[in-house]
């Protein structure tokens, strides 16, 4: 077929079934978001990436397919292409990404779809640093996928540069994948010793490619994490080239796909010497490397094992909070508690709103943890989440909240916990909530309360079973904690009396007067 009557062949016309490209970018929408999340040969990222390959080949069986691409979405022959948000989603994907149209060839290949997918996967920012989305797909050597290129004629003339002999396209650079099939002429301390000194861009990617293949011919030849840890500090060089460093760790990611389960049974081993290494590779890894440690933290049955796995999780910082968030969905009380814990320990400000749904789950466990991880957090916006829990008609739920606020220093509490501690109840039933109340008041150590709390601990009450006297005892030893002189006339009044109420006043004269620097008389 000449380059003539390649040019005249027809793109898919509107009258093509819209349910079927729908649902073709549905499946492509997924594969994106599947492979920014699951590691690679991942079965539930296989299967997507299967779906769309297939329906996407169903489409170009009879001739090329031709997207434009703009901020409503992307259009066909002209016409815009109905669908749902993840179609919107993976249009807008595109658009970020300065791609004004993409064109499906009829030998549309697997290899080109794994590209284009793992391009829209990968940061914009990086994908414009190493030349815009179409220079890259060129040069994963793509000939059935083409970014900003429509004219048939073009393509085709392009095409047949790649068959050219000598040329750098499709046959020059194979997929990693099949490096493993290559000669293997030299050993991985070699390789990685040669990609650390090589200079050109291309070289070095030949390099990686071979050193992928040498490593999945003999996995065992050399130990794992120190390939890992050199091809890491590659990636961080900053003398190198960004085509190296980001190659250096695309290498990283498809070794370390191989090894994640041996990398987690080393976190889980009690003698495990390496920790901080495995860390910094799942750290580089991102997304990916959370996914791996919370499936395993799932499935994990002590609680040294899961404590590990936590602390690689929040080693991981900022790139594990996505992840975490999603698992909060969990229908296991106790898979929600763990991720709770760990969102707490990353004291991510962003997360507050994602911690509301957990801070009102129907196990006081998983609830109880929402509050101490909202403590950890801290900030107006965490004060504010757990104000409401002071009233909660499960004690143990609000005693917790107040000793959070309380451990807070949160002045905006000051007013709500007043209020509560001078709610009538003669009886002092809710003694237990009034004790924390009045324990929170003294961490917070705003003045403020000196007055009502005087006014409680002048009050005769009701003898109830020795009921008020031991909140009035609470009461004596947080105004020794307020170090407020204002308290020092009542303290020392019922200082000169005996029992434990007389101890406690004591006590706090002395606090205050240790700072007043004077005595009361």
């Amino acid at each position: 077929m000449t380059v003539a009557q390649k040019s005249s062949l027809k793109l898919v016309p509107g009258t093509e079934p819209n349910g079927v490209l729908a649902q073709a970018l549905v499946e492509l929408h997924r594969a994106v978001k599947g492979a920014g999340f699951y590691p690679k040969r991942h079965p539930s990222r296989t299967e997507t990436m299967q779906r769309a390959l297939a329906l996407l080949q169903d489409l170009v069986a009879e001739r090329e397919l031709v997207l434009a691409v703009n901020r409503q979405g992307f259009h066909l022959a002209g016409e815009p292409v109905s669908g749902n948000a993840m179609v919107h989603h993976l249009a807008n994907e595109c658009f970020i990404r300065r791609i004004a149209n993409v064109t499906f060839m009829q030998d549309l290949l697997p290899v080109d779809l794994e590209s284009f997918v793992q391009l829209l996967s990968c940061d914009q920012q990086k994908t414009s640093a190493m030349g815009g989305f179409a220079k890259q797909m060129e040069a994963c050597g793509a000939r059935t996928i083409w970014v900003n290129e429509k004219d048939l004629a073009a393509i085709w003339a392009k095409r047949a540069g790649y068959n050219e002999e000598g040329g750098e396209g499709w046959d020059a650079f194979p997929p990693l994948e099949l490096a493993a099939a290559a000669p293997q002429l030299h050993s991985v301390s070699e390789l990685l010793r040669r990609m650390a000194e090589e200079t050109v861009d291309t070289r070095y990617q030949e390099l990686g490619r071979e050193l992928v293949g040498r490593f999945q011919t003999d996995p065992g030849v050399v130990p794992v994490l120190p390939v890992l840890e050199e091809l890491l500090r590659q990636h961080e060089d900053p003398q190198k080239s960004l085509p190296k460093r980001e190659y250096a760790l695309f290498t990283l990611e498809h070794l370390a796909d191989g090894v994640a389960d041996l990398l987690l049974d080393a976190l889980e081993s009690r003698d495990c010497q390496e920790r901080e290494g495995i860390h910094r590779v799942l750290t580089a890894m991102g997304g990916k490397g959370a996914y791996w440690v919370i499936q395993r933290i799932c499935l994990a049955e002590g609680l040294f094992e899961r404590k590990s796995l936590a602390a690689a999780l929040v080693a991981l910082g900022p790139p594990a909070v996505a992840p975490l968030i999603a698992m909060l969905k969990d229908e296991r009380w106790y898979v929600v508690r763990n991720m709770v814990s760990i969102i707490g320990e990353l004291r991510c400000a962003d997360c507050v709103l994602a911690l509301k749904k957990p801070l009102y789950h129907n196990d006081v466990r998983v609830r109880k943890e929402a509050i101490r991880a909202l403590m950890k957090i801290g900030g107006e916006s965490a004060i504010l989440t757990l104000l409401p829990l002071v009233e909660e008609t499960d004690e143990g739920v609000a005693r917790h909240a107040i000793l959070s606020l309380g451990l807070m220093r949160s002045r905006e509490a000051v007013p709500v916990l007043l209020r509560l501690l001078e709610r009538r109840d003669l009886l002092l039933k809710e003694l237990g909530v009034k004790k924390e109340i009045v324990a929170a008041l003294g961490r917070i150590g705003d003045r403020r309360v000196t007055g009502p709390l005087l006014k409680m601990l002048g009050s005769r009450g009701w003898p109830v079973l020795g009921r008020w006297l031991e909140l009035k005892i609470v009461i004596a030893s947080t105004l020794g904690m307020l170090r407020d002189e204002a308290a020092l006339p009542a303290l020392a009044g019922l200082a000169r009396g005996k029992g434990a109420l007389a101890e406690a006043c004591r006590e706090a004269l002395d606090a205050i007067e240790r700072v007043s620097g004077g005595s009361h008389d």
